[in-house]
């Protein structure tokens, strides 16, 4: 009957017989007939249900359905077994999802409006990146304003609180301010138990940085990212705007720049329903953001550790050098994502650019230097002097000393300890300096840093204000009465 409104047309209308409609349309005379009886549209019979292999199964499946509705189609022909009739994947993904929209039905979603100002979603997402010639995995997090549907993303190579909170921090400053409230999951490194209803017991460090703004959390419920659904969708439109295909950058922060970059360019070129493009939207709910604290909250995460016997402090299995004068001491580590500080009290003992590769050392030769100066002849095996990048010409000093002073090793440990007054460019010149004139020793070098400090700049012509002083000439200085009164002297 899927031409009742042809046939209809053309026996009432243009008259024409229902054999030569039958004949011109290639039809039974009793489908002619049926069609120009019926007054409206015929209703289409419904196929019956075809057979299906899983259908042995069903009363199985439905089972385990009615058991664990969330229960993926892999796990249930894992569970079925040997039972199961051999079908493809595909196949038994489709069964199992028609099973569950008969038991469970479709479920529906309710629309929200955001109003400006008021919400910030945010949420990680996990992808691949080329890092110095490395494909290494990595972990974007995502904060979006659904009012303005407005993105910012930075990418980190873990997936901790530090990085949490550091995107958090970043996402406020990049959009100019804080709102009222920010929608998050049950992350373990904010959550530390899940409690009845929309209740959580935060971690300390988690409620100590929210507190810095004041800013209000909700999380959503376990296993309903839907309750954040814009920055899912986010998550989404960035991986396709930055990391299909992959992305190459030399360093992260290299990579997050020219996310940055990605990032502004879109905001000109996306349009939202009302016609605004998307600059116009942030810039608007700018307005309704709150202003940044005086002082952001720190974005760390605080570890203890005690330095062991060779100065160095163990967090995440990784070795971290501090000054050997408080080996053996309790202290604090606080993690960022790209540095770590190693603290004494107040006082931050060392710094070091973090390092993920699990048993790495991270050394400051500084750390050891004072001790290398008693203890010189470690320096052959010294890790620290071993990861130094130094330039040839202090290899070569080294060398020429021992045949020199008495003790090569000790003078060539003070020649790098000026490194504490004075740039590692700078004793290059002088070490230079001081082999050229094969004067290789620590005074002779200290005598030419000193000389580079004390050169005197250049200084330029100066300009005269009145046209009268400009017109004074002054005679060249003669100093040759000086060499008549020296040789007199004589």
């Amino acid at each position: 009957m899927s031409q009742w409104a042809e046939i209809r047309h053309m026996h009432l209308v243009d008259e024409v017989p229902k054999k030569e409609i039958a004949r011109r349309l290639s039809l039974d005379i009793k489908t002619v007939r049926r069609a120009i009886e019926l007054e409206a549209f015929p209703d289409q019979r419904p196929s019956p249900r075809r057979a299906r292999r899983l259908d042995a199964c069903r009363e199985d499946i439905i089972a385990l359905l009615r058991l664990e509705p969330r229960v993926s189609a892999k796990r249930v022909g894992r569970l079925l077994g040997p039972q199961a009739p051999p079908v493809r994947e595909r196949a038994l993904r489709e069964y199992v999802h028609d099973l569950k929209r008969e038991l469970f039905g479709t479920e529906a979603f309710v629309h929200r409006t955001h109003a400006p100002g008021d919400t910030l979603e945010g949420d990680f997402f996990e992808s691949w990146a080329r890092i110095g010639g490395s494909v290494c995995k990595a972990h974007v997090f995502v904060g979006t304003l659904p009012c303005s549907n407005s993105y910012f993303a930075k990418a980190y190579p873990i997936e901790r609180l530090e990085c949490l909170l550091d995107g958090l921090n970043a996402s406020f400053a990049y959009f100019g301010g804080t709102p009222r409230r920010a929608v998050l999951d049950n992350t373990s490194a904010a959550v530390k138990k899940i409690l009845p209803g929309p209740e959580r017991e935060e971690t300390h460090a988690f409620h100590g940085w929210r507190g810095g703004y004041p800013l209000h959390v909700d999380f959503c419920a376990p296993a309903k990212g839907n309750e954040k659904g814009s920055v899912e969708r986010g998550n989404e439109y960035v991986r396709g705007l930055f990391f299909r295909p992959m992305a190459e950058a030399a360093s992260w922060d290299e990579l997050n720049a020219k996310l940055l970059v990605e990032l502004e360019h879109d905001l000109d070129q996306r349009h939202l329903p009302d016609g605004r493009t998307a600059r116009q939207a942030l810039q608007a709910e700018r307005e309704h953001l709150r202003p940044l604290p005086p002082r952001l909250p720190e974005c760390a995460r605080v570890a203890p550790c005690v330095a062991d016997k060779y100065a160095t402090v163990t967090v995440d299995r990784v070795r971290y050098s501090v000054p050997s004068e408080i080996a053996r001491r309790a202290l604090l580590a606080k993690l960022y994502w790209g540095t770590v500080e190693i603290v004494d009290g107040d006082v931050v003992v060392a710094r070091h650019a973090r390092s993920y590769a699990e048993g790495a050392w991270v050394l400051d030769a500084m750390h050891v230097l004072r001790l290398l100066e008693r203890k010189h002849r470690a320096i052959g095996e010294s890790t620290a002097i071993a990861q130094m990048k130094l330039p040839p010409c202090l290899i070569e000093l080294r060398v020429v000393l021992r045949g020199k002073v008495r003790k090569p090793d000790r003078e060539w440990v003070r020649v790098l300890l000026l490194l504490e007054e004075h740039s590692m460019d700078e004793l290059e010149r002088a070490v230079s300096e001081s082999l050229r004139r094969q004067a290789p020793s620590l005074e002779t070098i200290r005598m030419l840093l000193r000389q580079q400090q004390s050169e005197v700049p250049l200084i330029g012509p100066v300009e005269v204000a009145e046209e009268r002083l400009a017109a004074i000439q002054v005679e060249p200085a003669n100093l040759g009465g000086y060499d008549e009164l020296v040789g007199g002297l004589r």
